[in-house]
């Protein structure tokens, strides 16, 4: 009975996006934009992606436009990355948001813990889809409820033979299906949903993983995030937290334990598996400054840790990070940017990140 609930979850943001564009042809704003890198895991990577906001027809300046974010990324390795990131509202108050990821891409594993070194690691390739959202309605003003869904399957491949991987072989090492449900909450009161200036996002939530529904593990997730925004003497200067937690029990794949650093916190860690467990918190701050034309730049600082327990929790051996960045103003009409972000830690590690929307 699972497999047509997986393929609904799936489909979902794609069926919304074909019935927004048949209704909303002549209120949006759409941005295509080319994408080079390269990694030695990879070799040469090229790509694509776009931006595609639908406006509210009875009120073009609405705080709470749709977005859809399609991309593309080939490698010469012949390695594919395919996503789709969605965030709809409905005309009655609804709110429904959902990532699709397909990849063939090589990923590192260092172990599991918060003291790993980034110098012992094993390269292996992960191939997976997965899709992970929810889908809320207001019950009062400016609070939320509703189902959140997570999607996982993978296939691990090239396991080095009494490798890292192997030696700990940790859950997850046979790939399978990872499927959760749950509830969550959240208040919003920003101003804007795409570049906020002032207001709040909190968002509290549980997800269980179990055989009864298709999962291959069974375990507990729990998040909390809490967002705030405040204007700084002008309109053009934005400084922004984010206060973050996650807590998991039972029995996790290693590829979703909690873990800090990515493109989105903590980006001087120089690869988001670094450090991985069953727990993780960390704060971040951001100062955002328009400069001039659709250009403005950044300045961000942040502090986290993943941990097993409390005890594996110690002050002194906290991730602290810091770092600049650029941004361009990717649609004219649209407070939507695509971002560059140079990012360091104490210990020297660095990170640099190219993606599209603010962190948090």
């Amino acid at each position: 009975m699972h497999i047509p609930l997986i393929w609904f979850l799936l489909l979902l943001p794609i069926l919304i996006l074909g019935q927004k564009i048949d209704s909303l042809q002549d209120h949006m704003d759409i941005g295509i934009y080319p994408a080079i890198a390269y990694t030695p895991e990879t070799d040469l990577s090229f790509g694509i992606f776009a931006l595609i906001v639908l406006k509210n027809k009875s009120n073009n300046n609405s705080y709470t436009p749709d977005l859809i974010s399609p991309k593309m990324v080939y490698t010469l390795n012949n390695q594919l990355n395919l996503g789709l990131d969605g965030t709809f509202f409905t005309e009655k108050n609804g709110r429904i948001n959902a990532k699709i990821k397909f990849s063939n891409y090589p990923d590192y594993f260092f172990g599991i813990g918060n003291a790993n070194d980034p110098k012992i690691k094993e390269l292996y390739k992960r191939q997976f889809i997965s899709t992970q959202g929810f889908v809320m309605k207001e019950i009062t003003p400016k609070f939320y409820l509703g189902t959140l869904f997570d999607f996982d399957y993978s296939f691990l491949q090239d396991l080095i033979p009494n490798g890292l991987l192997n030696q700990e072989n940790p859950p997850g090492i046979q790939g399978g299906h990872s499927i959760g449900v749950g509830i969550g909450l959240s208040f919003d009161d920003r101003d804007h949903i795409l570049y906020p200036r002032k207001g709040k996002f909190i968002q509290v939530g549980t997800r269980w993983y179990g055989s009864m529904i298709g999962s291959d593990y069974e375990y507990q997730h729990f998040f909390l995030d809490y967002r705030q925004y405040q204007k700084i003497f002008s309109d053009q200067r934005i400084l922004a937290f984010q206060l973050s937690a996650q807590f998991n029990q039972g029995n996790i794949p290693f590829y979703k334990l909690s873990k800090i650093g990515g493109k989105d916190n903590l980006r001087g860690i120089n690869n988001a598996n670094l450090y991985i467990a069953q727990n993780s918190f960390y704060g971040q701050i951001e100062c955002r400054q328009h400069l001039f034309w659709r250009l403005g730049g950044v300045l961000f600082a942040g502090i986290g840790d993943v941990f097993d327990n409390l005890k594996a929790l110690e002050m002194g051996n906290l991730k602290l990070n810091y770092g600049i960045g650029g941004r361009f103003q990717a649609l004219k009409e649209q407070s939507l940017n695509i971002r560059l972000d140079l990012g360091f830690t104490q210990n020297g590690q660095s990170a640099l990140y190219f993606s599209v929307k603010e962190a948090f």
